[in-house]
Formats: structure tokens, sequence, C-alpha cells
């Protein structure tokens, strides 16, 4: 039996991973990327916000992406693989104990994108340095559902191509790593800051894989199955 408190929580992690979820170098970046997250202005109580991640590891090879979620009072476990050849991306789900994975094709995830809001993005001439590198600045604007207008600072490095983080989410247009950003989604403000970026580190390729123990699911099956459980 799933305990109540994890219904709402997971939806937004959800939300977090499917939605958020991102160049004048040439050769394509290994490493690994950490982020501290927050949510400054998100119109959620309490205990929904304890729920959600507070910390995002990034590893990436080539050009496949792994983009594991963690929060401290969540009993989920999320890790997002992203292949940028296909354009496929499979979300892996660990609750309470059964594991299931939600993969969506490159058209799905244009579909998404099409139906979210568009943000307006303006390109600055604003540098920084952020972890030793140097940043370039853009400010996303953003009209939601109710007409409400919202902007977000994004500090993005073209030293770290882009496309393999940035092109399945709103921030497509991004050409580098972003450091720092916000990001609008729903009631949800989400902001990552870059604690720590490792280039060149090995990376196995079983960061990528999917065991054969997670159980394919669409997003509205998981739904229905944990709402099935009250």
């Amino acid at each position: 039996m799933y305990k109540h408190k994890y219904l709402s929580g997971f939806f937004l992690l959800i939300v977090v991973l499917l939605m958020s979820e991102f160049v004048s170098a040439q050769r394509p970046f290994r490493g690994r990327i950490t982020y501290n997250i927050t949510y400054p202005g998100s119109n959620i109580d309490l205990a929904e916000l304890q729920e959600l991640p507070s910390k995002a590891v990034i590893i990436t090879k080539n050009d496949q992406v792994r983009t594991e979620l963690s929060a401290e009072n969540a009993g989920l476990s999320q890790v997002k693989i992203t292949d940028v050849n296909s354009g496929e991306v499979s979300t892996k789900l660990e609750i309470m104990r059964e594991k299931y994975v939600i993969t969506r094709s490159a058209q799905e995830i244009q579909t998404a994108l099409r139906n979210m809001p568009q943000p307006d993005i303006e390109f600055t001439d604003q540098t920084r340095e952020i972890l030793g590198f140097t940043c370039n600045h853009a400010i996303a604007t953003i009209v939601d559902e109710n007409g409400d207008v919202y902007e977000s600072e994004i500090w993005y490095t073209p030293e770290i191509p882009g496309n393999a983080f940035n092109f399945d989410s709103p921030y497509n247009e991004i050409p580098g790593l972003m450091l720092e950003y916000e990001m609008r989604v729903g009631q949800l403000n989400i902001r990552h800051e870059a604690t720590s970026v490792r280039r060149r580190m090995f990376v196995g390729g079983r960061n990528f894989y999917v065991p054969r123990d997670y159980q394919p699911i669409t997003y509205n099956e998981l739904r229905e199955k944990l709402q099935g459980n009250f």
C-alpha cells in the first residue's frame, strides 16, 4: 500500500523530470555536473516542497546523458537517460520497491514541448565566471495560461556543447551547458545552480542502461496505478 504523502510528491517529481527535464566547443563533453536545486517563488505548500529534489547529478559520455535526481524526504528514486542520437529519453523510477521505466520517443518529446508555453529568449552581452567557465547571459520570458509573465535568468557556457543537455527542454535554443538557470513549469519555479563540473573522468556504459527488471509503463498508466492504491 502506498502512503498518501508520496502521491502528490510523485507527480511533482515526474513534472521536474519529464518537462525539465537540457556550441562552440566541438568535442563531446565527458564528465559529471552536480547541481543544487531550489524552488523560489513556487506556488506549492511546504509539505510538497520538502518532497521535491534538492540535488541533480548529470553524467555524460559522448551523446548519452544520465540525470539523477535526489530528495531527502521522498521515497522515490528517479533517473533520466537520454540518447541524443535517437532523441529517445527513458525515465527510470523506483517507487516503494517497484521499478518502472517511462520511455518517450523524439516525436513525443517534441509534441510535449509544443504543448508547453514557449519562452522568448533574449541573449545579452553580459558575461561572468562560474566554476572556472566563462558564461554568457540570457533572459527567458514566458507567459503562462493565466497571462502572467515570468522572467528567468540563464547563465550558460559555450565551452561545453549544449545540445545533449538542452534538446528536450524549452531552453533548446541555449547553445551551451547551463550552469545557473531557472525554469517555470506550472506552479513550480525550478532553480539549478551548478556546484561542480568534472571533465574527462571515466564514465562506464552501465550508467546509460535500463535493466530488464524495470516495467515499461506510460505516465498516465502509472498515475492510474498509484491512484488505485488508495
